[in-house]
C-alpha cells in the first residue's frame, strides 16, 4: 500500500526557501481558517505532500501576486476545501462503484447458488415423478392380474355351476319317471 512521506517543518522551510517563523506565521493562518496539518506526539507539525501543494499555492499568492496573508490563506483553504470536497465526492462515487460491484458480485453469486439448487430440486422432483409412475404402473399391473384371476375364477365357478346343473338334469332324465302309478306298486 502507498504510504505518504512525512517532512519536518525544516524541511518545508528549506523547499519553500522561507525561514522557520515564517513558515509557522503561514501554518498558524491556515489552521485559523480551518485547514489543519497532522502532529506528532510532541505536538510538532508534520508535512506531507497535498501541504507542499498547499503551502507552495500560499507562497505564490503572498509573493507573486502581493496578497495579504489573511487573504492568501482564505483562498487556499476556500481552495482546499472544494478540492477535498471534489476528492472526497471522488472517493465516495469509487465507493460506491466498488460496492455497486461487490453488491452485484453478491448477487450474482446468489443467483448462481438459486440455479444449483433449482436444478438439484427439479433433479429431485425427476426422480420422485418416476418413481410415483413406477409404483402405479406395478399397482395397476397388479390389478389387472388380480383382476383377470378373478374373471377366471368366476368364469371357473359359472363353468362349474353349469356342469353341476346339467348333470343334474342329465340324471334327471336317466331316472326312471314316478307317476301316479308308481305309487300304488309298492313292493
Amino acid at each position: 500500500m502507498y504510504k505518504a512521506a512525512a517532512y519536518s517543518p525544516k524541511e518545508i522551510a528549506g523547499m519553500l526557501n522561507i525561514g522557520d517563523s515564517t513558515l509557522r506565521k503561514w501554518c498558524i493562518a491556515l489552521e485559523e481558517h480551518q485547514y489543519f496539518f497532522t502532529r506528532t506526539d510532541n505536538k510538532r507539525r508534520m508535512f506531507f505532500d497535498k501541504d507542499i501543494i498547499v503551502l507552495k499555492h500560499l507562497r505564490e499568492l503572498i509573493q507573486v501576486q502581493n496578497l495579504s496573508l489573511e487573504n492568501a490563506s482564505k483562498v487556499v483553504t476556500t481552495k482546499y476545501k472544494q478540492d477535498e470536497e471534489q476528492l472526497s465526492a471522488h472517493r465516495d462515487s469509487d465507493n460506491d462503484e466498488r460496492s455497486l460491484e461487490s453488491d452485484t458480485q453478491k448477487i450474482l453469486n446468489r443467483l448462481e447458488q438459486l440455479e444449483e439448487f433449482n436444478k438439484t430440486l427439479l433433479d429431485t422432483i425427476d426422480k420422485q415423478q418416476k418413481y410415483i409412475e413406477e409404483r402405479l404402473d406395478k399397482q395397476e399391473e397388479r390389478m389387472e392380474k388380480r383382476d383377470s384371476m378373478l374373471m377366471e375364477s368366476l368364469r371357473e365357478a359359472q363353468e362349474t355351476k353349469r356342469l353341476m346343473i346339467e348333470a343334474k338334469e342329465e340324471a334327471e332324465k336317466k331316472k326312471p319317471r314316478k307317476g301316479i302309478m308308481s305309487w300304488f306298486q309298492r313292493e
